[in-house]
């Protein structure tokens, strides 16, 4: 009878672990430069004016929507997410 018991709780176990790691990452979508809003684009061209071949994306940072732009600037690939305001999120290198 012990066993049953056992053998039943860590079959729920094994079930209620493999529900939890079910996650799914939210993927970055590409979008078009006429769905990031203005005050994102005006930021955007304010601190990367010399940036080509830009490219968006509708991202999430935690909860928040954030816009993401892959560009090219100085030689450097780069990418900058802003918030819908325009406010810089962060910034990195792009690999």
């Amino acid at each position: 009878m012990k066993k049953i018991v056992f053998l039943i709780g860590f079959s729920v176990s094994l079930l209620l672990v493999q529900s939890c790691n079910n996650k799914t990452e939210k993927k970055d979508e590409t979008i078009s430069t006429n769905d990031v809003p203005a005050s994102v684009q005006s930021a955007f061209s304010a601190k990367y004016s010399t940036a080509t071949e830009v490219k968006w994306e509708d991202a999430h940072e935690d909860t928040i929507q954030t816009f993401k732009a892959k560009f090219v600037i100085n030689g450097k690939k780069m990418k900058a997410e802003f918030d819908r305001n325009g406010g810089l999120v962060k910034e990195e290198e792009d690999n």
